[in-house]
């Protein structure tokens, strides 16, 4: 202490360039003395880690299942921000559905570990029958320690999950029908099944027509050339649906149209050429004559009605109106039609009123 005092002592209150140029270089005991206390700090820090350590392993020992959830569920830090798993009740329809729900959401928050794996798992099953198995599992756990996830699965699997997978597909594909539903519903629910019944590709296709809806089926044999694989039994499938279900909504569009702007015909009364009626004499002797006037019954039903606008009482010749319908495409026509429809409405109120 007495050396170090004097090289205190030694060193200038005030350094400046030219007292530092002056200095003596430190001589070789007051290396090792800096040495030495080095070392002794690097081996009170080892000391204080290692002292650290033992505290957070006998406070995990107490709590093994203690879980940091604001780290798991902070996105910022940790992944992506994704749906959390539904509660499992122990249902076996529900299994599979929750496995893939807790992958998703492993792989999105970006969970490895396989203890945080089991305890969130364990953590979203509750009532049924997989509340009392998931406190079974608790108990184990703190005894023996947690399990790897891939064990879990396999317990979770054999206890709530389907015994025969394979039959339950094919048991819902037999079910399985298209009905008033589109193709692309139907495909979807056909894609969910196929995997599971371990079909081959003759018996998917087979079953996939069997599904179909019979009209749908019958255009699809109509084709020039039949489809041979399943993909494309599904891609002219949903082809077709779309075809027909968008000339169904054009159609009923169309119909909207010709109803708004058309008027029920009126008929024609002319008292000063009124003939009487024939008698039956008469008239049962000319059932067996046809007039070969085509026209006669067109005059007599159907109004004068313009081909440029589309209403009655005149024709495209004397139309003052500046909307030509056969020029029109069919966003246009569609447009046209809801004005017209607008504007019908609108004097339907005031004569109400």
């Amino acid at each position: 202490m007495a050396s170090q005092d004097s090289q205190q002592s030694s060193v200038p209150s005030s350094l400046s360039p030219s007292s530092i140029s002056n200095l003596s270089p430190p001589d070789s005991t007051t290396i090792l003395q800096l040495q030495q206390q080095i070392v002794d700090l690097q081996t009170q820090l080892s000391t204080l880690l290692s002292l650290n350590q033992q505290s957070l392993s006998n406070n995990s020992s107490q709590t093994p299942f203690a879980v940091n959830t604001p780290a798991l569920t902070d996105s910022k830090s940790f992944g992506i921000k994704v749906a959390t798993p539904d509660n499992f009740d122990g249902s076996s329809s529900k299994a599979d559905t929750f496995l893939s729900q807790l992958a998703l959401y492993f792989h999105g928050r970006r969970v490895n570990s396989n203890d945080d794996k089991v305890i969130l798992a364990l953590s979203y099953m509750k009532g049924g029958t997989a509340g009392p198995w998931a406190k079974l599992k608790v108990k184990e756990f703190t005894k023996e320690g947690v399990c790897d996830w891939d064990t879990f699965v396999a317990e979770f699997q054999g206890t709530f999950g389907d015994p025969n997978p394979a039959g339950t597909a094919r048991h819902k594909m037999n079910q399985l029908r298209q009905g008033n539903h589109s193709a692309d519903e139907y495909v979807a629910s056909f894609r969910e099944l196929k995997d599971d019944t371990r079909y081959n590709t003759a018996a998917l296709i087979e079953k996939f027509e069997q599904g179909l809806n019979p009209v749908l089926a019958d255009k699809i044999y109509a084709l020039p050339e039949m489809p041979t694989t399943l993909d494309s039994w599904i891609s002219w499938a949903i082809k077709l649906d779309r075809q027909w279900r968008q000339r169904e909504a054009n159609k009923k569009l169309l119909g909207q149209f010709t109803k708004a702007t058309s008027l029920p015909p009126k008929p024609i009364k002319n008292h000063s050429n009124s003939t009487p009626a024939p008698s039956s004499q008469q008239s049962a002797k000319q059932t067996d004559v046809v007039p070969m006037d085509i026209d006669s019954g067109w005059k007599s039903v159907r109004p004068l009605v313009c081909f440029k606008c589309r209403k009655p009482g005149h024709k495209a010749i004397h139309c003052r109106s500046q909307v030509d319908i056969n020029s029109m495409d069919f966003e246009a026509l569609k447009a046209f039609m809801k004005e017209e429809i607008q504007k019908e409405e609108k004097q339907t109120e005031k004569k109400d009123f």
